[in-house]
């Protein structure tokens, strides 16, 4: 009968820890802010914003003919005067 007794009044005590945890958790999420945190990378204008900022970094400023024609020059004085093989 005593551990009866005993159960009884262990099993109220933890019904109501638990009923109070419960709805101090509802309570807790009814006060938590609304709003939901992004990367910037999620943000569609960011990106449109990124590619176009890369694209002109990699974009020449110089037409692409007077790109070849400034390496060739280039590549003719970096190469070593000794090698016969281009002549």
């Amino acid at each position: 009968m005593k551990w009866l007794v005993f159960v009884a009044i262990a099993a109220g005590i933890l019904i109501i820890f638990g009923a109070t945890y419960a709805i101090s958790h509802l309570l807790e999420k009814r006060r938590a802010p609304k709003y939901k945190t992004s990367a910037p990378d999620d943000d569609p204008q960011f990106l449109r914003d990124l590619a176009k900022k890369l694209r002109d970094q990699d974009s020449p400023t110089a037409p692409k003919s007077e790109q070849d024609a400034s390496s060739d020059s280039k590549d003719d004085k970096d190469s070593d005067p000794s090698d016969k093989r281009e002549q």
